[in-house]
Order: structure tokens, then sequence, then C-alpha cells
């Protein structure tokens, strides 16, 4: 996927130059987006990024009608406001990647802090933020620091069983609710009737904003959303003295750029607790298969000085800790559930010293390494047979790394400066 190098610019609306960009796949254009550049833009310092995204039946310029353009102006900030394929695109599967490789180009031609990139929406985009962090949770990947809603379209089902069917979920999902269940499930931020088909358990280390107008028929929808993150959620913000009626028109967009301002991503939390919709990787934790694809993979795992508790993995045959940038000495990992296939991933270079996995009898238990992953062969008591479950102590020692020891021969003599200066000479 690629961008087209030519841009547009359009100004004479409004008070900043805003850039018009469009999204190329197989020689297609599959979508348009613009951004703003803050007048003092300096590519020597890092910006935060806030995206903006439109309500029902509108464009990639719709955003800056709001004020939203001008906060991040002031404030140093890129803006970006993506258009999503369509102007009813529900934040689909699709349009959510869309928006990804866009800030991905941003992040590429642009000076962007990647630990600062905010979200915000209004109605059918209120919601975007959140479920952009739902499917999105790889720290290798733009990730969401923080996000608000403008009276958000939270449960796709729930609200479509309201306005008795929704034409442009229908489209966008493949039919509706009672045919297409997870469709609906994966891209909205909660799903109220069964949690155990909602999304809303990767939302505990986002900071969420939640706004919405004082006669909005969906506003108890916000307000349940709320009660259900509370406690689990330690940074959320709710109106309780609601004005305006519907969308962009409820919110107070100073008031919600510096909430979202005090708050950096959080991309390596100790507790991992996420319904993942499809095979991937959250935060330090990696779900390489998915049993049945009509159902959500669900890890719950825990991580401590002495060691990590895995408590539940389902729905998947593989889980990979991508954990190994460390000596680990008597490291204890304990899985309360079975695991098929268990992996270690991290940091396995020419200074690796030691590895030895013993398991809770004292059995030193075997491995294969591929991909600088170390794969356990097996793990209980003779006749060592799948699936993993139990205890397991783990002793993985590096050597320390001499500096400016390119070859790591375990010197830095003129050896390691030849090196060096035809790495230089080469690039």
């Amino acid at each position: 996927m690629n961008i087209i190098l030519l841009s547009t610019v359009v100004s004479f609306l409004f008070c900043q130059d805003i850039f018009t960009e469009y999204l190329i796949q197989d020689q297609d254009t599959i979508d348009v987006f613009s951004y703003q550049i803050p007048d003092l833009y300096n590519d020597e310092e890092m910006h935060p990024l806030l995206v903006a995204f439109h309500q029902w039946g509108g464009n990639e310029n719709s955003t800056y009608y709001t004020t939203f353009d001008e906060e991040a102006n002031s404030r140093n900030w890129i803006f970006l406001s993506p258009f999503g394929g369509s102007s009813n695109n529900y934040n689909h599967q699709g349009a959510q990647e869309m928006v990804k490789n866009e800030i991905v180009w941003l992040m590429e031609n642009f000076s962007i802090d990647s630990t600062r990139i905010y979200m915000v929406g209004g109605s059918m985009g209120g919601a975007a933020g959140m479920i952009f962090n739902n499917n999105h949770l790889n720290p290798n990947e733009p990730m969401v620091a923080a996000t608000a809603s403008a009276s958000g379209i939270l449960d796709c089902e729930r609200r479509a069983i309201e306005m008795d069917g929704n034409n442009s979920m229908i489209e966008w999902f493949g039919g509706d609710w009672t045919e297409v269940p997870f469709e609906y499930h994966r891209n909205s931020a909660i799903y109220f009737e069964d949690f155990s088909q909602s999304m809303h358990y990767n939302l505990q280390h986002l900071p969420v904003y939640l706004d919405f107008g004082e006669s909005e028929p969906h506003r108890i929808h916000a307000e349940e959303m709320y009660d259900v993150l509370l406690g689990y959620n330690h940074n959320m913000w709710i109106d309780t003295i609601p004005l305006g009626s519907h969308g962009f028109s409820v919110i107070d967009e100073e008031h919600v750029c510096d909430w979202m301002s005090q708050f950096v991503l959080v991309d390596n939390p100790n507790n991992i607790s996420v319904n993942l919709d499809e095979p991937s990787r959250s935060y330090w934790v990696e779900a390489a298969n998915q049993v049945d694809t009509l159902n959500f993979i669900n890890i719950d795992i825990n991580r401590s000085e002495e060691g990590i508790d895995i408590y539940n993995f389902s729905n998947s045959d593989t889980l990979i800790l991508h954990i190994l940038n460390q000596n680990f000495e008597n490291y204890l990992i304990n899985i309360e559930n079975s695991i098929n296939k268990l992996g270690l991933s991290g940091v396995l270079s020419n200074n690796l010293q030691y590895i030895n996995i013993e398991d809770e009898n004292g059995l030193s238990l075997e491995y294969t390494m591929h991909d600088n992953i170390i794969w356990l062969s097996y793990f209980g008591l003779p006749p060592y047979e799948l699936p993993l479950q139990g205890s397991f102590t783990m002793n993985i020692l590096f050597e320390e790394q001499i500096e400016g020891d390119v070859n790591q021969d375990g010197s830095c003599n003129i050896q390691d400066i030849i090196l060096m200066i035809g790495y230089i000479l080469g690039n």
C-alpha cells in the first residue's frame, strides 16, 4: 500500500493550510484524508497527533468545522482527518486499516510522537478511537494514547436494534446483527448483552472521555459503559451536565484536548485482559492462531518481578510471550489452563549464554529455537504430552554486551572499528 506524492492544499475556508492525500492500493484510490501541520512545526521535535473522525454523512474535511484543528495548531499538534472509505463507514475493519496506514504515512513523513496519538469523533465516528484501540494493541504499530467520544455509537448491535435496523451497518458489516453478530461486536466499543463477546476489556489501559447531548436517546449507553468500566479503567471522564443535541455539538474541544494531553501511551502494562478478534499481538503477548474465527481469543495474564501467571487463554492453540529482553533467573511462569504451544520471544542474539527451563518437579524441558523464539517441546510429567499446564521456572542469561563490541567477540578492538566504518560507507 502506498500514498501518492502530490498534495492538494485548501486554505480559503480555514485559518491554516489543509493538505489532502490519497491512499492507493494496487493502483486504485481507496481513501482520501486531509491533515494540518501546526504553524510552529519543527522537524527536530516530536509532535502529538490528533485524529478526528467525521460523523455519518461527513468527509475528510467535515471535522474542520469544529475547533479541533485550531486546538491542535495552538498546541503544536499535527491534525489528521480521515475519510474512511465512505461517508457511512461505521468503523468497519477496512476503514480501520485505512486509518492505520494513513497514520503510518504521516509518521514516515513528519516528526510524530508515537506515545501521544489522540483520537476524537462524533456520532458514527464517536466510538472510532475506542474501536481502533480494541483492534490495534501491537506496540510495533500505531496505538491510541487517549480518546474522546461525542455521542458515540458504542454498541452497534444495540443501536441497530433500537433503530429497527441500520442500512449502513448492514452494508459494511455484511448483514444485520442476527446474520453476522461477530462483525457487529468486533466493530463496537462494547457489547452489552454478552460480555464474553465484547471487546471493552481491551479498553483497560486507554483513557476514555464520554460526552453526549442532554436529550439523546442513547445517552444511557455511555452512562452504562462508564459504570461497566469504573474501577477497571482508571482514567475516565463523563459529562454530568450535558449540553447540545448530538455529535460534535455536545463537546467542548478545548476541554477535550486539555484532558487528553495529560496522557501518554500505555504499551507495556503488567496486566493484560483482552478479547482479540483475530490472531494478533496485544502488548507483550501474542496469539498466533485462532480455533473458531467467529469467536474472540481471550487472554487474561499478569506479570510481576517474580514471574507470569496465565489465568486464561482460549480459542487459540499458540501463545507467544514477548518478554526475553533481560536476564531471567528463577523466573516462574504459571499456566492455569491448557496451552497447546508456548513460545518465548525477544532479544535472542549472539550474547545468549545459558538457557535452562525446569518444570515444578525439577525436570529440564526440551525446547527448540526458531526465528528468535524459544518453543517449548513439552510440559509436564513423562510421557511429556501436550497440552502445557502447570508451572515452570526459567533461567535465561545473556552475556553483558561490551560497548563498541560490534562483532560480539568479548572485546572492543580494531576489527570492530573496521566493521563500523564498512557499515557506514555501505550506507
